[in-house]
């Protein structure tokens, strides 16, 4: 999900159907929608977060949260956007990372320098946060907020990074910070695979085999299983993504077509209950990247730039949503006052809120905090 927010502004012209030719190459501006509709997915299924009192909901109903009729796959499963942040990340890192790295031009060093610039300091920061604020409500109400395991061990493992490697799920502080815990593992991964040759979709699919043989027999229940096979997919859909821009363009509207027929016969397999919402997203995401990365192609600077914003709020609004939350939740205990947790302005007024927020994070902590990492430890 983090793993590039400016990658765009740096790839290669694609080639484009004959029909679209004529269009100027916005690479990768599909795939900043995408991220951006993963994050509205992960903070409609957090919405519930506003009827916890202490670690359950008080008078929760999933039927009764604002605009269910529209929403309502955000607010039954929206917590498979994690997932399919996941396979964009793996995406964006075949295309940016896994041919300079296999030919020795990114060191590791240079690797661990731009993601921890990346990812840590708005991690530390809303660490922080999410503390202090926890302090806060625990004084008020004499229990935490929803994530329970706030205790000093756990804060050391969110201060690494490494609040889920030991695979217990035992959320804490800002608690979903959990999937970017684990991608790191996977970042490691890919960086160790990279560096020996390991990049042909021959050994690509065999990870993604792998990690779905490994999930279907329950080897184990660490979330890296489905973080592998994710990653690993997003991989594969750049690399089908890279040999089908070289068709001919009925091939690859044929290829686009085929792909939404699938898309279309998993829904309907879905909606009748004979498919998980899992699978349903390990089809979807991989057609809906490529059909976007052909079609959202705007003229107007001006779209190209919100599309661009849009993308760049998705990192910040991911640990912003619940330290958001937290404080509110402080707030009307002490002040005394009710959220209107089932008008649609609210809901609207949180989703305005929370990426207005981010994009305003994203250019005065993230990106100079990111800068000035990368030029103390020399990565230019």
């Amino acid at each position: 999900m983090a793993g590039g927010s400016q990658a765009h502004a740096k790839m290669r012209a694609m080639k484009r159907p004959a029909t679209h030719a004529d269009h100027p190459a916005h690479a990768l501006l599909g795939l900043e929608l995408m991220r951006f509709a993963c994050a509205v997915s992960v903070l409609l299924w957090h919405y519930q977060h506003f009827f916890y009192q202490g670690n359950a909901p008080v008078g929760f109903e999933t039927t009764a949260q604002p605009l269910y009729a529209w929403l309502k796959p955000f607010y039954e499963a929206g917590w498979l956007g994690v997932q399919a942040f996941w396979a964009l990340s793996g995406f964006i890192f075949f295309w940016k990372y896994a041919q300079p790295v296999a030919q020795g031009r990114v060191s590791t060093r240079r690797f661990a320098v731009l993601r921890f610039s990346r990812l840590y300091p708005l991690h530390l920061l809303t660490l922080l946060i999410a503390a202090a604020l926890g302090l806060w409500y625990r004084h008020l109400h004499g229990s935490d907020y929803v994530y329970q395991y706030n205790d000093w061990g756990h804060f050391a493992l969110q201060l690494f990074m490494a609040s889920d490697w030991p695979g217990r799920s035992e959320w804490s502080f800002n608690g979903p910070i959990w999937s970017i815990s684990i991608e790191v593992l996977v970042y490691a991964l890919f960086f160790a695979l990279c560096k020996l040759g390991l990049t042909r979709w021959w050994q690509v699919l065999g990870l993604i085999g792998a990690a779905a043989v490994a999930y279907a027999l329950k080897l184990t229940a660490h979330p890296i299983v489905l973080c592998v096979f994710f990653f690993y997919l997003g991989a594969l859909t750049h690399l089908a993504h890279e040999a089908l821009i070289k068709r001919p363009p009925l091939q690859q509207y044929a290829a686009q077509a085929a792909g939404l027929l699938a898309v279309a016969a998993g829904t309907m397999l879905l909606m009748s209950g004979k498919l998980r919402a899992m699978f349903y997203v390990a089809v979807l995401t991989p057609v809906a990247l490529i059909v976007l990365l052909d079609w959202v192609q705007p003229r107007s600077a001006a779209a190209i730039r919100w599309i661009n914003r849009l993308g760049n709020t998705t990192y910040a609004s991911y640990l912003l949503h619940f330290p958001l939350q937290l404080l509110l939740a402080c707030l009307t205990t002490s002040l005394g006052f009710t959220l209107p947790l089932h008008e649609p302005a609210w809901v609207l007024a949180y989703l305005v809120c929370v990426f207005g927020l981010a994009s305003l994070v994203y250019r005065i902590i993230e990106m100079p905090a990111q800068a000035w990492l990368r030029q103390r430890l020399r990565t230019h």
